[in-house]
C-alpha cells in the first residue's frame, strides 16, 4: 500500500481533520498559559459567591457569556478578524459552544443544588481521563501513553487530597453527581473538537462560540429573569464583569491556544490546578490560611503534570 494512502487512512480512523494543526511539546510558555488560565478559573468561586447575592446561576452564566462575546467581538472587528465559515465549520463551532459553556454550565449549576462544592470539584477533576480517552480515538498525535495515565492518577490524587475533608462532610444525589461528570466529559469533548477546526485564530473561534452560546442563553434569561425586574449592587455587577473579562473571555482564548498547540490532554491538567488556585485566592482575599494538605496536593499535582509530559 502506498505510504500516502496509509497516512490518509490513519487520519480517517482517528476522526481528526487532516488539515488540523500538529502538536508540539509543551514549553515554559505553555505552562505559564496553563497556570494563568487556572488562576482565572480558580477565581470564579470567589466571584460567583459575590455575584450570587443578586444574580441567579442562569443569569450569571448568561451575562458573563454575553459580555465576553461582545468584548471579543469588538476586538475581532478592530483586528479585522471577520468570520467566513462554511457549513461544516459553523456546525463545529456551534457544537463547541454548546459543549464548552451552555451544557456544562447548566449541568454544574443543577448539580450543585444537590451536592456540595468539594464533591463537585472532585467530579470535575475526571475531565483529564475523558480527554485522554477521547484524544486517543479522535486524534493521531495525542494518543494514550502510560506516562500520561500515571500523570493523571497523580494529579487526581492531588485533588482528592485537597478536597478530602469536604468530600467526607458532603454527600448528595447520585444523579447530580452523574450530571457533573457529564459536564466534565463535555469540556473534554469540546477541547478535542477544537483541533478539528484547523489553525483558526483563537480569538475568532472563542468570540464566535460565545456569541452562539449567548443566543441560546439570553432568551432563557429574558423569560425567567427579566433584567428590568432585578436590582443589582455595584459589587455584584463588578463581580459579573470580572467573570466576563477574566475567566470567560481571556481564559477561553488561552484555552484554545493551548489546545491548538499542545493538545487536549495537556490542557486538561488545568482541572487539577483550579482547586489549588481557589484555595490560594481564598487565602489572599479571605485570610484563609493554607494547610499542609494544600502543599501535599500541590506537590502531587505538579508531579502528575511532569510525568504526563515525559516522552
Amino acid at each position: 500500500m502506498p505510504v500516502r494512502s496509509a497516512k490518509i487512512r490513519v487520519l480517517d480512523n482517528t476522526l481528526q481533520d487532516r488539515h488540523s494543526q500538529s502538536l508540539r511539546k509543551a514549553g515554559i510558555g505553555d505552562y505559564l498559559l496553563l497556570l494563568t488560565a487556572a488562576g482565572m478559573w480558580g477565581g470564579t468561586f470567589l466571584l460567583n459567591e459575590i455575584a450570587l447575592d443578586d444574580f441567579s446561576p442562569v443569569a450569571i452564566a448568561a451575562y458573563r457569556i454575553s459580555l465576553a462575546a461582545i468584548i471579543l467581538g469588538l476586538i475581532c472587528l478592530w483586528k479585522g478578524l471577520l468570520p467566513k465559515f462554511n457549513g461544516r465549520t459553523l456546525g463545529l463551532i456551534t457544537l463547541i459552544s454548546l459543549l464548552n459553556s451552555v451544557v456544562p454550565f447548566s449541568l454544574i449549576g443543577w448539580g450543585q443544588l444537590r451536592i456540595d462544592s468539594a464533591t463537585t470539584g472532585i467530579l470535575l477533576a475526571s475531565s483529564p481521563f475523558f480527554s485522554l480517552l477521547l484524544s486517543h480515538y479522535m486524534t493521531h498525535d495525542d494518543r494514550f501513553s502510560w506516562n500520561k495515565f500515571v500523570g493523571l492518577v497523580f494529579g487526581f490524587l492531588g485533588v482528592v487530597c485537597l478536597l478530602w475533608q469536604g468530600l467526607l462532610i458532603g454527600g448528595g444525589s447520585l444523579v447530580a453527581m452523574f450530571a457533573v461528570v457529564l459536564a466534565a466529559a463535555c469540556y473534554s469533548l469540546s477541547a478535542v473538537l477544537i483541533r478539528r477546526l484547523g489553525p483558526m485564530p483563537s480569538l475568532l473561534l472563542v468570540a464566535s462560540s460565545l456569541a452562539i452560546a449567548s443566543l441560546v442563553l439570553l432568551p432563557i434569561l429574558i423569560w425567567w429573569y427579566p433584567p428590568w425586574q432585578q436590582e443589582y449592587s455595584g459589587i455584584t455587577l463588578s463581580a459579573v464583569l470580572f467573570l466576563a473579562i477574566g475567566p470567560t473571555a481571556t481564559a477561553y482564548v488561552l484555552r484554545v491556544k493551548i489546545v491548538q498547540n499542545t493538545g487536549a490532554v495537556f490542557m486538561s491538567n488545568v482541572g487539577y490546578l483550579i482547586p489549588l488556585f481557589a484555595v490560594f485566592w481564598g487565602w489572599l482575599f479571605l485570610s484563609q490560611t493554607p494547610t499542609i494538605v494544600m502543599w501535599v496536593s500541590l506537590t502531587l499535582i505538579f508531579i502528575g503534570i511532569g510525568l504526563g509530559q515525559r516522552k
